[in-house]
């Protein structure tokens, strides 16, 4: 068994992953400041509320997050979970307590419980697909 290297974690996935989150972070701070804020509104509206936009984004980015990292990770690591979805959890649950001190903005434990779980339900959700698919990558 080798030892993990730099090229175990980045990929050219991880660009697209990065846009994700760009974008999420984006929605969330034209929302936080009134940036075009109304239509990220009329998108939560669209899809059912907040809660389901917190849900679809949150999903979608621990997927993601998920299969940006290379597939070599999940054969040499100890921890089945990517590094990112570690980080999504810290990024989304910096969001959410900073809606404390943003004016136009308020902070949601049920909110943070849904960014949370959205992520790892993404990431599990990509796990699942990878023990699959590829037996050998998971111990």
């Amino acid at each position: 068994m080798s030892m993990l290297s730099v090229s175990d974690l980045f990929s050219k996935r991880l660009l697209l992953l990065v846009s994700l989150v760009v974008i999420g972070g984006g929605a969330s701070l034209a929302k936080s400041f009134d940036i075009h804020g109304q239509i990220v509104i009329g998108l939560e509206h669209m899809v059912g509320g907040d809660w389901a936009m917190h849900l679809i984004v949150a999903t979608t980015l621990g997927f993601f997050a998920s299969w940006a990292t290379p597939k070599s990770y999940y054969q040499y690591s100890s921890i089945p979970f990517s590094p990112w979805v570690g980080l999504l959890l810290v990024a989304v649950s910096i969001d959410e307590f900073s809606q404390m001190y943003l004016p136009l903005r308020q902070f949601s434990w049920t909110d943070l419980g849904i960014n949370l779980s959205g992520v790892m339900m993404g990431s599990v959700v990509y796990m699942f697909y990878i023990s699959c698919r590829y037996p050998s990558y998971l111990r």
